[in-house]
């Protein structure tokens, strides 16, 4: 089955139910009958300039409805898409076409396409597009990328048929509040794997999928005026979205239940939320290699440092020692996780250290508890997760130290009041340094996500005895948060 066949048959059920909404977006809600003859218009237009059966196609799409909308019609004809996070694509992928809203230079792609939204868009849509191949479960439909340990971008891909088997899993590994709710929120947006497997999700069961619009103040509005039930969301997003409703005491939230995905909870985030927002409160852990690991409510893990949840059906976690041998439970090692996905797209050199003997290996270390409980205890390098996004502390001190008012930086996570992780960099300059100057140089370098919240002018980095970098010792560089 096309994952966009339900969608098709709840447009003929209930045409005029919102299907994907974007509060504040200059197109802010689209209806399933408007989106069925969308995606007929967009897939004529794709054929039309060539775009075929198998071939790779890259979104570079700011409108998030027309970029949803496209994906659906691609993959209705059997294309594979991508969301883009830059403007490079991993060599392996093989990009044939890159569909932007503007012309730019692509790495490592055939072709680019600027897509004209009221050309696309000016066939009336009452037609089905027509191609002589018949589209498949069996069929690849979608690559989603992913920053690795070194936060370069790999290729996770899936076929019709595995999109629909791990969103099965929806219905018990987020919890008994998530299979009831037909108004949901995905704070992390559509070119993750939540984000995308969250729509197929919604739509498919004819709920509707909502998406961050222009700003948080819009977003908060729209969960009482949408009755919004769930929300997906980091938990460096959900602490922005508590600071405003502890702003205002007498708004209501009215959400049912909260994930949070991408870093661990903190006790202080977790009461705070469970007190303000929305008692039902879940930790969830998982890579897009992987899908849900494991779940588990607030208030089972707070007082359990490290625990991120249970282990759900349907994954294998194992802690091993350095020779990749299982250790008993209760023992601190290395975590490896066995799923469905069993490499990267095109193999790629990080496959092999990533991927071993039918096993991810994501980096943490941690240990299993007999109930099945989680633990994390931190990572296996120095390795920075940002909310989902990781990349090795080395590649960002090395982008730092290229600038040439930096003689020598440091990068490492601090926890804020509300126990968030911030990224912070302490260099020692060479000349006087600009922090916005040096933030931007980031994230031309890197991407926005891997800019430093904060960074601290010092006159030395700390050393251990044997003269390198004390990595221990640099969050005593920064002032303690007030509680």
């Amino acid at each position: 089955m096309n994952i966009v066949d339900p969608f098709l048959f709840h447009a003929r059920l209930n045409p005029a139910a919102p299907a994907i909404c974007v509060p504040g977006a200059a197109r802010p809600l689209i209806s399933y009958g408007t989106l069925e003859r969308t995606i007929n218009s967009i897939a004529h237009a794709a054929l039309s300039l060539g775009i075929r059966h198998g071939q790779v196609a890259a979104l570079h799409l700011g409108d998030r409805i027309f970029h949803a909308a496209t994906m659906l019609a691609l993959a209705r004809i059997g294309v594979v898409t991508l969301s883009a996070r830059s403007l490079a694509f991993p060599r392996e992928i093989g990009v044939d076409v890159v569909i932007a809203d503007r012309a730019a230079s692509y790495q490592n792609a055939r072709r680019v396409i600027v897509a004209d939204q009221s050309a696309w868009l000016s066939n009336s849509g009452d037609a089905p597009p027509s191609d002589n191949h018949q589209v498949g479960g069996d069929d690849l439909c979608r690559i989603t990328l992913t920053s690795g340990s070194t936060g370069e971008a790999r290729g996770i891909a899936f076929t019709h048929r595995a999109i629909f088997e791990r969103n099965a899993r929806l219905g018990f590994v987020r919890g008994n509040r998530f299979p009831m709710c037909s108004r949901f929120y995905c704070e992390l947006g559509m070119a993750t794997d939540p984000g995308y497997r969250d729509m197929i999700h919604m739509l498919s069961k004819g709920g509707t999928i909502f998406y961050y619009g222009e700003d948080p103040e819009g977003m908060i509005q729209a969960i009482g005026l949408y009755k919004i039930e769930g929300m997906i969301v980091s938990p460096q997003g959900l602490a922005e979205y508590l600071k405003f409703y502890e702003a205002y005491p007498n708004l209501p939230c009215g959400l049912d239940h909260i994930l949070t995905s991408g870093a661990s909870l903190s006790r202080t985030l977790s009461d705070r939320v469970r007190a303000r927002m929305c008692s039902q409160l879940f930790s969830t852990y998982g890579a897009t290699e992987t899908g849900g690991v494991a779940v588990a409510s607030a208030h089972a893990i707070a007082d359990i440092p490290g625990a991120v949840g249970y282990v759900v059906p349907g994954a294998a976690v194992e802690i091993v020692d350095d020779q990749a041998k299982a250790l008993p439970l209760g023992r601190e090692g290395s975590v490896r996780i066995r799923t469905a996905v069993t490499g990267y797209v095109g193999n790629p050199p990080e496959a092999f250290s990533a991927f071993r003997d039918g096993w991810f290996y994501p980096g943490d270390i941690g240990r299993l508890l007999p109930d099945g409980m989680l633990v994390i205890l931190g990572r296996e390098r120095a390795v920075l997760n940002l909310g989902g996004d990781k990349v090795s502390a080395e590649v960002l001190e090395a982008v730092l130290v290229s600038h040439p008012t930096i003689a020598q930086a440091a990068a490492f996570m601090r926890a804020d009041e509300l126990g968030i992780a911030r990224l912070w960099a302490a260099v020692v300059r060479r000349s006087p340094v600009d922090e916005q100057v040096l933030r931007h140089y980031c994230t031309q370098k890197l991407g926005g996500a891997f800019a430093p919240a904060h960074i601290t002018v010092v006159d030395r980095l700390p050393q251990t005895a044997a003269g390198k970098l004390d990595r221990a010792a640099l969050t005593s560089l920064v002032p303690k948060p007030r509680p």
